[in-house]
């Protein structure tokens, strides 16, 4: 029951005792003992193995040697295994401090003198801390025909624990076993906590000052089979920011350490390793080593080691912001702190990388922890979510900490075709919020709730922005999220979350330095969908609004930056066309034709824009708003909310684009165009909209041939209320062929679309027009009567274009011209919009009669003459008529009449290059006797068609012949 082999220094037997050979030398008692521990093999968790396993691999220790040193008081010692085992009147010999190699390599010998040196772990060397002494029996102990193993147990000086200093790592045999808590890292960083020993800084520095402490042994028996022993060690931490002496260095982190063996064998360890998670927060890496027994149907009971880790977050609450590292002073980070409420994490999934970054990922599960986090935002919300995180041990490198933590975040968030490994850390930092409220920005003063949004998802990222983007522990930020925005969604269905990143100028600027306080950025710009109908058919603006500001709203991007993120001027012209989409003037114009460059002055416009002073600019007639403003606010009583667009600019010419030689219907050189459309929202009603559009200073010119001039075309609408539609300082004005119409102006009236006009709203557009009747005119021996004057403005809200028309008297009813016996009348009307003249439609006719009556015989006759003309563009179509009728009587005694009618009619039809010329005649002869009547009619009918590949005019006249034709006729 013992195996120990005993060497003497300095002693002899002098045939009857062990005597000093030299009484100035040193003398020693040198006790070797067989390893005292064995290092297992941990497999994986049982419930994972197969039913039969093989046997375990298993490390042994070093043999231990104690050296006990003779007081001088003692003159001699018995040769007796009794005596040499007597280690109580001995002093035990221990390890100078400061000392980690023997003279010798492999020896036990440190300046000359032997030492105790225990090998315990395996792979640790350790010595006595303190004054000690060892207490066993010096013989054998029999109990009912049993023998006790022999043992003998470390005894300390105050009877209290034992302190041991580990001081030396062995370095030049086999590793140790996979998956067991007792890396070689974690030996060294015993060896640092325990020696007393300072850690050289880098250079120019003092030493690293390490808390060191000796373990404590509750127990430490030593056998011929192994220790039965218990240990533990606790820690402070190193200083903040002590760094070692060379690059790759590594600072221990190790914060406790508790092991119980029984004969060599481990029954319990427990390694606690200090960290940090990948948000800042401090946290315990706890791995245990628990012996279990367990009953398997092939192996019967069984005791393997089982490995059990968990992380235990030490710092529950961790502040961001200003001065603690990030690129942009925290603006990145919307989030002012965050807390953990986990505590400690159920089991993780083995195995676990000791001394290396991990995602924290569970044993059961097999898939990540997901850490509660609270998080408080700008204005002190709480926002609650869940997030996978990294655990990252102190003390490493940190070029080897930054390339693993490059590992552990590699991947695209942005991928349009992501792989696996994309999604998989999409599906860790996409992190959904669940529709909470929170700030996404620290508000400007005084506008407290300006940067909140009910947010669905947060994508984080790690570590520091901008060129010199690197993942750093403890700087958590928000690179894009998805958010709500009231104003959009009132003005665009369907919008739901939209993707937004963070202002460019707000990250490196802050946010007061941007004209228009902006802090979003739409990822992708949303066009408005606002229709013509809302805003009275002034426009139709079609916005593509990208910036979320702090007080200005939502507006569209027209700032131009500088690589610092600094606005230093508005977009150009091109840019600011493409931001407005497809957006309509008069329902059918292309509004980015007449938009004009933004001068970089008036982008402060957009700063502070509260609602006086957006009123203040609405009411000034030299005030503007660079862009469209999409905003949304509390109302004075808080029962609600107020949703407003509004937008104020000048136009200008249009620009001209190359292959474009269309006329323009418009001009708004001197224009300048408004929307304010509101939305009134509150708990207990409907939605209560009001809408204002104005257009002021603008000219339509139709076909050339007339020309529309309004000084303030308004359009305002309620809640219950009628459209009000208003257009002041209207001017009609005719040129080219109708420029004769412009002598019939003065019978309107001065204000065309004042008092007395009409004005009708539908669904489907505005007709804002007027109609007068003339009274009759005569003029010399003429007289013209029943003429009737109108005009008619037409603004869609479907997409239709424009138009005017005019007409002088109608088909219905015609105007009469009179000269003594003769007569006649007819009528006119144009249609035009911007593609030109629609439809002309006219026709007149002449003619006279007169009668003769001599008693026996009387007659009369009658001749009228007429043509009319009709042009339909949409049909492409143009017809010519004209006609002749004659009539006439004879009455003889009023016995025989004779009458006679004759009708000649021709006409001219074209249907694209078909013409078609037709020819029409009948003739009616009436003769009646007494009571005797009989007609008889003649007809005749004649068309002749063109080919559809008929010569033109050019086809058929050549140049010069043309040339020679026209000096003929006009010299």
């Amino acid at each position: 029951m013992l195996v120990v082999d005993i060497a003497l220094v300095n002693l002899e037997f002098d045939g009857r005792r062990l005597v000093r050979r030299d009484r100035n030398a040193p003398t020693l008692i040198l006790v070797g003992l067989p390893p005292q521990h064995v290092l297992e093999e941990v497999p994986a968790p049982l419930n994972t193995l197969p039913t039969t396993l093989g046997p375990m691999q298993a490390v042994t220790a070093g043999s231990t040697q104690l050296a006990f040193s003779v007081p001088a008081d003692i003159d001699g010692l018995e040769l007796s295994l009794a005596s040499l085992l007597n280690w109580a009147r001995l002093v035990p010999m221990t390890v100078p401090v400061g000392l980690r190699s023997p003279d010798t390599a492999g020896s036990t010998v440190f300046q000359g003198i032997p030492r105790s040196v225990i090998e315990f772990p395996t792979r640790l060397l350790i010595t006595y801390d303190e004054p000690v002494d060892w207490v066993g029996r010096r013989e054998p102990q029999q109990v009912d025909g049993r023998t006790a193993l022999w043992h003998t147990r470390l005894h300390g000086a105050r009877d209290g624990d034992v302190l041991l200093r580990a001081f030396a790592t062995v370095a030049n045999r086999s590793g140790l076993t996979a998956n067991n808590p007792l890396t070689i890292e974690t030996l060294e960083d015993i060896v640092t906590l325990t020696s007393r020993a300072e850690l050289p800084g880098p250079v120019g520095s003092p030493p690293i000052e390490v808390p060191t402490a000796p373990l404590h042994a509750e127990q430490f028996i030593v056998t011929p089979m192994g220790a039965s022993a218990r240990l533990h060690g606790a820690w402070e931490p190193l200083p903040t920011g002590a760094q070692p002496q060379n690059p790759g260095q590594r600072l221990p982190n190790l914060a406790t350490y508790d092991h119980i063996t029984g004969l060599g064998r481990d029954q319990y360890i427990r390694v606690v390793s200090r960290g940090r998670l990948s948000t800042g927060h401090e946290a315990l890496l706890v791995s245990e080593l628990r012996r279990q027994f367990v009953a398997r149907p092939n192996d019967g009971i069984v005791a393997y080691l089982q490995r059990e880790d968990r992380v235990i977050v030490k710092q529950p609450e961790v502040p961001y912001g200003s001065g603690t590292g990030f690129t942009h002073e925290g603006r990145e980070m919307p989030f002012r702190a965050l807390r953990i409420t986990d505590r400690v994490t159920p089991p993780l999934l083995q195995p676990v990388p000791v001394n290396d970054a991990f995602w924290v990922a569970l044993q059961s599960t097999r898939d990540d922890y997901e850490f509660t986090l609270i998080g408080t935002d700008h204005e002190d919300r709480r926002v609650s979510f869940t997030m996978p995180l990294v655990f990252v041990p102190d003390g490493m490198d940190e070029a080897k900490k930054e390339t693993r933590l490059k590992e552990l975040y590699a991947g695209d968030l942005n991928a349009q075709t992501p792989s696996a490994v994309d999604l998989k850390l999409m599906s860790r930092m996409n992190r959904s919020m669940g529709g909470q409220v929170m700030a996404l920005a620290q508000p400007p003063a005084g506008a407290p709730g300006s940067t909140t949004h009910a947010v669905g998802t947060l994508t984080f990222g790690l570590g520091v922005t901008g060129p010199a983007a690197r993942p750093v522990v403890g700087l958590p930020h928000v690179s894009a999220a998805e958010v709500r925005v009231p104003a959009i969604e009132q003005f665009t269905p369907n919008a739901g979350y939209l993707a937004v990143r963070f202002n460019d100028t707000f990250l490196q600027q802050t946010m007061e330095n941007h004209p228009a306080g902006a802090y979003l950025n739409l990822k992708k710009a949303v066009s408005l969908t606002f229709g013509a109908e809302k805003a009275g058919g002034v426009a139709s603006p079609n916005a593509a609004v990208e910036l979320i500001t702090s007080q200005a709203g939502v507006i569209p991007n027209v700032f131009k930056t500088g690589p610092a993120g600094e606005v230093v001027d508005a977009i150009g012209l091109d840019d600011i066309k493409a931001a407005f989409g497809k957006a309509k003037l008069l329902g059918f114009i292309d509004l980015r034709r007449y938009l004009q460059n933004i001068a970089k002055d008036s982008l402060d416009t957009l700063r502070q824009l509260g609602d006086d002073r957006i009123e203040a600019i609405l009411h000034a007639s030299n005030g503007l708003l660079p862009a469209p403003v999409l905003r949304i606010r509390d109302l004075a009583d808080g029962q609600g909310k107020e949703l407003r667009y509004v937008w104020k600019t000048a136009l200008g010419k249009r620009d001209t684009q190359q292959g474009d030689d269309s006329k323009d219907i418009l001009d708004v050189s001197e224009a300048v165009l408004t929307l304010d459309a509101r939305t009134i929202r509150s708990k207990d009603a409907v939605d209560k909209a009001t809408v204002e559009g104005r257009l002021t200073n603008f000219k339509l010119n139709f076909g050339g041939m007339a020309r529309v001039e309004i000084a303030d075309l308004k359009f305002k609408t309620g809640p219950g209320k009628k459209p009000d539609v208003t257009a002041t300082g209207l001017e009609l004005k005719f040129s080219n062929e109708l420029e004769f119409i412009n002598s019939l102006r003065s019978a309107l009236p001065a204000d065309g679309f004042g008092g007395g006009a009409y004005i009708e709203v539908q669904p489907s557009g505005v007709h804002a027009g007027y109609k007068l009747a003339l009274p009759a005119i005569g003029v010399g021996v003429f007289t013209l009567s029943n003429v009737s004057l109108g005009a008619e403005l037409v603004i869609p809200f479907d997409g239709n274009p424009i138009s005017f028309r005019f007409s002088v008297s109608e088909r219905a009813h015609p105007f009469n011209v009179a000269v003594s016996l003769f007569g006649g009348g007819g009528y006119f009307s144009m249609l035009v919009d911007a593609k030109g003249v629609q439809q002309i439609e006219g026709a007149i006719e002449f003619g006279g009669s007169a009668a003769l009556n001599l008693g026996v015989a009387s007659g009369g006759v009658s001749v009228m003459a007429g043509i009319r003309f009709e042009y339909l563009a949409a049909e492409d179509r143009v017809s010519l008529g004209g006609y002749l009728r004659c009539n006439g009587f004879l009455c003889v005694l009023g016995i025989i009449t004779v009458s006679v009618e004759f009708y000649l009619e021709l006409t001219y039809e074209k249907h694209g290059r078909e013409s078609v010329v037709r020819g029409k005649g009948r003739l009616t002869v009436s003769v009646r006797i007494a009571f005797f009547s009989k007609s008889v009619s003649l007809e005749l009918e004649r068309s002749f068609s063109g080919a559809p590949g008929d010569p033109t005019f050019a086809d058929c006249v050549l140049p010069p012949h043309w040339h020679e034709y026209c000096p003929a006729f006009a010299p």
